[in-house]
């Protein structure tokens, strides 16, 4: 039995729903901060009263931020869209070799001039780096190469040293390498000996080595702490050796302290005495009666003997040029009588001309 639905106005509507009263919640009154010591205390009632008495915001304010923004917004840059990214197709290597040898060749035709000067520094280094290197190894092969060895040194002029005693002064010997020691620095060790007074050292390639001594000349021995060799200039250069000669005049009487000391004082022993030497032999007296000793006596003068009986003559202060002379006649003429003296005084002061012969 079909029995028709109640119409919608017979139906029975739900019944609302009572709303939910929430009681108001009263809020808590802020708590206040105590007030800091030694600072003035805030005033709040003018605040509060300033809360009350603000005027509300009306609708005009907000239109007109409203249409502030709408400005803002009219004002912005519109975003522009981008645009597709170019994609260029890939070229191979000899495309991009070819383009940059282009690139290069223009580079290099605008800045012609700087290129050129590279080159030319370029190659003046090269050419610097090369002579170097070949310098070296010219260097290294003839410090290296048995061509260069010494297979003969060459000495003149030595009389009293003998050729090995050169060679060792010079640092050279046979076999050795003549660019080891130079010309130079061999002739700076030859200076270095007491005998040697000068020298001149030449090598001649590819290994001959020549070598020109000047010797210093002995002429006297003077005695001090020990016998030294005096030169012809006055200046004592070696102690008395055992190969040195032994057959000169010695100079003897010298004070061996003030010699070292006063520098005057030796320089007129010495140069007196080879002044002495040399009118002795000009006056004719050094191959007939030559010096064995020269003798400095103080304020009475020099004393000499001589002759192989070491005949005494005294010639005092001065004037020794003439006594010398006087001497010889003195000599001759008792030669000529076949006597001797054994001694002669030359050094009478009132009468300088006058000479004591004392026969045997």
């Amino acid at each position: 039995m079909n029995r028709r639905r109640a119409p919608s106005a017979a139906r029975k509507k739900p019944a609302r729903k009572k709303p939910i009263r929430r009681k108001t919640v009263q809020k808590k009154a802020a708590r206040k901060r105590p007030a800091r010591k030694n600072a003035p205390a805030k005033k709040s009632a003018p605040k509060k009263a300033a809360r009350r008495t603000a005027p509300k915001r009306t609708p005009q304010k907000k239109v007109a931020r409203a249409k502030d923004a709408t400005g803002r917004a009219q004002n912005r840059r519109r975003p522009v869209p981008k645009k597709p990214r170019q994609t260029k197709p890939k070229r191979s290597w000899r495309e991009r070799a070819a383009a940059a040898r282009e690139g290069l060749g223009g580079w290099a035709v605008r800045h012609r001039g700087r290129v050129r000067r590279a080159a030319q520094v370029g190659l003046i280094g090269l050419a610097m780096a090369a002579l170097g290197w070949v310098g070296n190894q010219t260097v290294g092969y003839a410090h290296s190469a048995e061509a260069f060895a010494i297979r003969e040194i060459e000495i003149e002029g030595n009389t009293y040293l003998k050729d090995i005693d050169v060679r060792r002064a010079a640092r050279l010997q046979i076999g050795s390498n003549i660019f080891e020691v130079s010309a130079e620095e061999a002739r700076n060790h030859l200076l270095q000996h007491p005998w040697v007074d000068d020298a001149t050292v030449v090598r001649r390639l590819p290994g001959r080595v020549r070598i020109q001594v000047i010797e210093r000349k002995p002429v006297a021995l003077v005695a001090l702490d020990h016998l030294y060799l005096v030169s012809d200039e006055g200046a004592v250069f070696k102690r008395l050796g055992v190969d040195d000669p032994v057959d000169l005049p010695v100079i003897t009487g010298i004070a061996s302290e003030r010699f070292y000391d006063d520098l005057d004082y030796r320089t007129e022993v010495l140069l007196g005495s080879m002044a002495l030497l040399q009118d002795y032999e000009g006056a004719g007296l050094a191959k007939r009666e030559p010096v064995s000793e020269i003798h400095f006596d103080g304020a009475n003068g020099i004393e000499l003997f001589i002759g192989d009986d070491g005949m005494n003559v005294r010639l005092g202060n001065g004037q020794h040029r003439q006594k010398l002379r006087r001497l010889r006649r003195v000599l001759e003429r008792l030669a000529a009588e076949k006597t001797r003296p054994s001694y002669v005084y030359l050094d009478n002061v009132r009468s300088p001309e006058r000479v004591t012969v004392r026969l045997p």
